[in-house]
């Protein structure tokens, strides 16, 4: 997963990111609120003093049992919830938690958090289903290669052709792959220069808002690119097919 594109795109902390991944599955309605009390408890008595709130027996129960209704955040995001508060990257409108234990306060902190957090799910989903789509498509296109190698000499064998012309370009690639065109000595360079003949005294339509340079230029150069594909296929057409 790539966690430097992913904070760049939402402009988030990888940090944040991390820790919001890693604890997907380990919000409190997966592992259970009974297992998780003893480390919420912890936590909330890490964070009260950070706020001048007495840790208290009476005021860590409190809190600890408000947070157990929050299932869908996990332990460790407790934390990052009340460090980001503090940093002032949740939506909430009043960033202030008096010294004093005010459970709407805490509430809206653990809300504004999961509402952030949202966003974080959703381009890690983005993510990962491109991940995936790009998987199927190499393996759709393997298995399209795989079939394609399988029924190619059945598609040689069926030739209707009546000149190396009719040859689909593709053809020399996937000969050349399968091991099918070995060149005697001297061919490719016949071959080529027979090749080179050809494209010479195919036409090459003019454009007139071209200047004359230029259009010999492209012409040189269209040229050379049609001598490559009917060398590929002249050599289809003899080596492979056996054909004059």
């Amino acid at each position: 997963m790539n966690l430097p594109a992913i904070a760049m795109t939402i402009e988030e902390k990888i940090q944040d990111i991390q820790i919001v991944i890693d604890n997907r599955e380990k919000r409190l309605f997966k592992t259970g609120i009974v297992e998780s009390l003893p480390k919420i408890n912890q936590v909330v008595k890490t964070i009260l003093p950070l706020y001048g709130i007495d840790a208290s027996p009476e005021h860590l129960v409190e809190v600890t049992q408000f947070i157990t209704t929050y299932k869908l955040i996990a332990v460790d995001e407790i934390k990052l919830a009340f460090e980001k508060f503090a940093r002032q990257e949740l939506n909430i409108n009043d960033h202030k938690l008096y010294g004093k234990v005010d459970l709407a306060a805490i509430g809206r902190i653990l809300t504004a958090y999961i509402t952030w957090r949202q966003k974080v799910y959703f381009t890690v989903d983005m993510e990962d289903e491109k991940k995936r789509a790009k998987l199927q498509e190499e393996q759709r296109q393997v298995e399209a290669k795989r079939k394609f190698y399988a029924e190619f000499p059945e598609m040689l064998s069926g030739f209707k052709g009546q000149s190396y012309e009719d040859i689909p370009a593709y053809w020399y690639d996937a000969a050349m792959s399968a091991g099918l065109i070995g060149y005697a000595e001297g061919e490719k360079r016949e071959i080529w220069e027979e090749a080179q003949d050809i494209a010479s005294k195919q036409k090459i339509q003019a454009d007139t808002y071209i200047d004359f340079k230029t259009q010999l230029h492209r012409a040189a150069e269209e040229s050379k690119k049609r001598a490559v594909i009917i060398a590929q296929k002249l050599a289809v057409w003899r080596i492979v097919l056996n054909r004059i």
